[in-house]
């Protein structure tokens, strides 16, 4: 999907994910249900993390963590230092109940909008590890990205490019998983902002349609330029 293609998108509003999160709070109460998963992402990019992050022990975030599905399935292979941040208060609320409920409650997880705030920093913290799965992909739905190149100012996109770099350490890794975006669409964004450099990519299966070959999904690793 070009940058062209994209429309404004209820699915790039926090009403529309409180409203997620708070039925998916009433399924995991009633049958234990956490709600939706990326299951083959989720086991890719943490695959990924166990050949490229030696210390386990490394500083992770996860940007709009939802359910906390991810980072559970890296608690699972011995990371230790895991944060969680979603805008959404419901969906922390979830990965809260989600994370008791199996004995993992050394997963921070905090309500932040870390576009509009560096709430999510303390003590000058910065991450080694940064994660993102769908959130870039809902936040370029934001209906404010339209406005604001309208008024020629830094959109929703641009803003988290930069919040992302605000956080992550100089020697640290940004992994993205995205289904709207393509690899060279990525690698694209996030060279022209001079933030990141392409580090390597997961492999995912490929399909031929039309003459052209691609994936219906990418995880994609980057780097932090100094600034």
């Amino acid at each position: 999907m070009s940058e062209n293609d994209f429309e404004a998108s209820k699915l790039g509003t926090k009403s529309y994910w409180d409203n997620v999160y708070d039925r998916e709070n009433d399924n995991f109460k009633e049958l234990g249900d956490i709600g939706e998963i990326w299951q083959d992402s989720v086991e890719r990019m943490v695959d990924w993390a166990v050949d490229n992050v030696e210390d386990t022990n490394s500083s992770v975030i996860d940007l709009g963590c939802g359910n906390g599905h991810l980072l559970l399935a890296l608690s699972e292979e011995g990371f230790s230092n895991l944060t969680g941040i979603d805008y959404s208060e419901s969906a922390i609320v979830l990965a809260k109940s989600v994370a008791k409920d199996r004995d993992l409650e050394s997963i921070e997880y905090k309500a932040v909008d870390f576009l509009n705030s560096d709430e999510w920093r303390q003590d000058n913290k910065l991450y080694q590890v940064v994660l993102d799965k769908g959130t870039y992909d809902a936040i370029s739905l934001n209906p404010e990205e339209e406005e604001a190149k309208k008024e020629n100012k830094a959109g929703p996109r641009e803003l988290y490019i930069q919040a992302v770099h605000r956080m992550i350490s100089p020697d640290g890794v940004f992994l993205i998983t995205s289904c709207n975006w393509t690899m060279e669409e990525l690698k694209e964004a996030f060279k022209q902002c001079t933030y990141f450099r392409y580090h390597s990519h997961v492999k995912y299966p490929t399909f031929s349609f039309g003459g052209q070959t691609g994936s219906k999904i990418c995880t994609v690793a980057f780097s932090p330029l100094k600034q």
